[in-house]
């Protein structure tokens, strides 16, 4: 039992059971979905920490639209401002109950926001239209803000782990695999295929 800064008192185990992300999962996810994965985490997290936090919500008047929150990502610049958000709410509750954390807000959202130029960058001359050298360059870039999107869940949900582990008093269980990481597969399956497509297209047809 914990009372935060709000006087609201609460163990929140009934969430922490099965709110464990592996860092495998979010790796494979992530390559396999190429980047997709970003999105259904912030919504995924972010559900997690509203069916925490009923008595915050109560109490400040705030609403957590897990959904909402996860789309904002494809939102340019409002987008970061929502992730650095995402990740000083769970700092906060962390602090409040005691359990460390290595959350860098400044650098992890530098790194948040690089990454989501360097997607859109790659995206933008990955194209079928594009010589093939620049056409690689994009790809080449698109897989480099993949990796650092993965960097910084793999840091953030390390955090996480640690928090619901002391939460739910050592019980651990990794969170359910839901209906919106069968899409991120799905959707991911259909990029890369699209990507190899014009790969072999570039060399049976080189322009």
């Amino acid at each position: 039992m914990y009372v935060d800064q709000f006087g609201i008192s609460g163990t929140g185990s009934g969430v922490a059971y099965g709110c464990r992300i592996s860092p495998t999962r979010i790796v494979l996810l992530s390559v396999v979905s190429m980047g997709i994965y970003w999105l259904y985490w912030m919504y995924r997290t972010w559900k997690q920490f509203r069916d925490h936090t009923p008595e915050l919500a109560a109490a400040t008047g705030q609403r957590h639209h897990p959904v909402w929150h996860g789309l904002t990502q494809l939102v340019p610049v409002y987008g970061w401002f929502r992730f650095h958000a995402h990740i000083r709410e769970y700092q906060t509750l962390m602090q409040e109950r005691g359990v460390s954390d290595n959350l860098n807000l400044g650098l992890l959202t530098t790194i948040a926001v690089a990454s989501s130029l360097m997607s859109w960058i790659g995206g933008s001359i990955r194209q079928e239209y594009m010589p093939d050298g620049v056409a690689l360059a994009g790809f080449v870039i698109t897989s480099i803000a993949v990796a650092l999107s993965i960097a910084v869940m793999l840091t953030v949900q390390s955090n996480l782990n640690y928090y619901w582990a002391d939460v739910g008093g050592g019980l651990e269980r990794d969170a359910r695999f839901g209906k919106g990481e069968s899409l991120c597969i799905v959707l991911g399956v259909l990029l890369w295929l699209t990507v190899v497509a014009s790969a072999f297209a570039s060399i049976i047809w080189p322009s």
